[in-house]
């Protein structure tokens, strides 16, 4: 399973310290642009797997192959023709090829290639982005076994110290920032968006006395006090800031379109961007990605120069055991043959049995269907697999480092 470069990976990607957040909303893949871009290196022989790491830092494509220099080449091309023609000119994604992929996966999973040095949440961003190439069928061995290790990883760095508390991260940029430029009396603040980064927004200025907050969400409950998104322009009038979490695909505001009487201040941590990037009013402010990026680096704010003397040398014990579960050729064919027989029965059998026995369904019933019965096979197919590589390990002499 080794390539030629070591690792059979490749990593190609944009960060905040590549391009500008304008450049990374170019750069977010939907999930049926994700599943086409690995149907089209899998035909090509390009690649076996596919995984799409897309967060307010970075946007990186991950893949599994034994061929990783090609295929950066490949998607080092694909992700400038995704960059307005402008950008292209000055904006060159980065790439890491075998060895080097994994130990820059490795160092972005205990966030030591964030902007917050030992930010907590990127290793659960790393995480889903694994898991959602799991579900979309676009995994393979070697992105299992990276996500495994990298947990272990993050498991032992979060023990040494070198992870911060969950506080810790662009959103608390976003938070910091306000309490530096909004004036000193209680502040209204509406938190748009309550994802994982939106409920982290929420929960720390709940606990400020400094801000009064306002909870706006896509979808809402009854009896949860968060008021449904349709309300945004009227709470957008009633505030003092609004912070944006979201994942909408388009700009969900338009500086320009806000008329006020009071000072209003955006701060837009989403990507894509969810304010449009534009010269506003004499009334609002839009405070993007770049401007906390810039605030921060000269700010100094606290976490910047955080750093775990014993980073470098878990993320070598992590490379070493990524090694050899790479090179472990006896549960290969095996491990192959079920995910072979996996995506064969989560793209073609069940929805030929779908139609066998329930003709009459509706398209919409039979979309739902079929996605919840792939994601049964594909946690089942997990659990297996999962039990024949940790037999797997168990088998090789030294290939599972002490996690005290």
């Amino acid at each position: 399973m080794m390539s030629a470069a070591g690792i059979p990976l490749a990593v190609v990607g944009c960060d905040f310290r590549v391009a500008p957040s304008r450049a990374r909303s170019q750069l977010v893949l939907t999930e049926h642009e994700a599943l086409a871009l690995a149907d089209d290196l899998e035909r090509g022989g390009w690649a076996e797997g596919l995984a799409v790491l897309d967060t307010c830092n970075r946007n990186e494509w991950v893949v599994a192959s034994a061929q990783p220099a090609w295929a950066a080449q490949l998607l080092h091309s694909r992700m400038r023709e995704r960059l307005d023609p402008e950008l292209r000119g000055h904006i060159s994604p980065y790439t890491f090829v075998g060895d080097e992929a994994a130990r820059h996966l490795f160092r972005v999973a205990i966030g030591q290639e964030s902007l917050v040095v030992g930010e907590r949440q990127i290793s659960g961003q790393l995480f889903e982005a694994l898991h959602r190439a799991r579900t979309r069928g676009t995994s393979t061995r070697i992105l299992n076994g990276l996500g495994s290790i990298a947990g272990r990883l993050v498991r032992i760095a979060m023990r040494r110290g070198c992870l911060e508390g969950s506080a810790v991260g662009v959103h608390s940029l976003a938070i910091a920032w306000l309490r530096e430029h909004l004036p000193s009396a209680r502040g209204r603040v509406v938190v748009v968006g309550l994802g994982s980064i939106g409920r982290r927004v929420a929960g720390i200025l709940e606990e400020d006395p400094r801000f009064e907050l306002v909870r706006c969400n896509r979808t809402v409950t009854d009896g949860g006090g968060v008021r449904p998104l349709t309300e945004l322009p009227t709470l957008l009038r009633q505030v003092d800031a609004a912070v944006f979490c979201t994942a909408a695909p388009q700009a969900l505001v338009d500086p320009d379109d806000l008329q006020g009487s009071r000072p209003l201040v955006l701060v837009d941590i989403g990507i894509p961007e969810q304010v449009a990037d534009r010269d506003a009013s004499r009334w609002v402010r839009r405070v993007g990605l770049d401007e906390l990026v810039d605030w921060h680096q000269v700010a100094g704010c606290a976490g910047a120069e955080q750093r775990c003397v014993t980073t470098d040398a878990l993320v070598e014990r992590a490379m070493g055991e990524l090694r050899r579960y790479c090179s472990e050729p006896a549960f290969t064919p095996v491990l192959e043959r079920v995910r072979v027989r996996s995506k064969s029965l989560a793209a073609e059998e069940l929805p030929a049995l779908i139609s066998a026995q329930l003709p009459d369904l509706d398209k919409a019933a039979r979309g739902r269907l079929e996605g919840e019965l792939r994601a049964l096979v594909a946690s089942y197919t997990d659990d297996v697999l999962q039990a024949i590589r940790d037999g797997a390990r168990q088998l090789s002499e030294g290939s599972t480092w002490n996690e005290e």
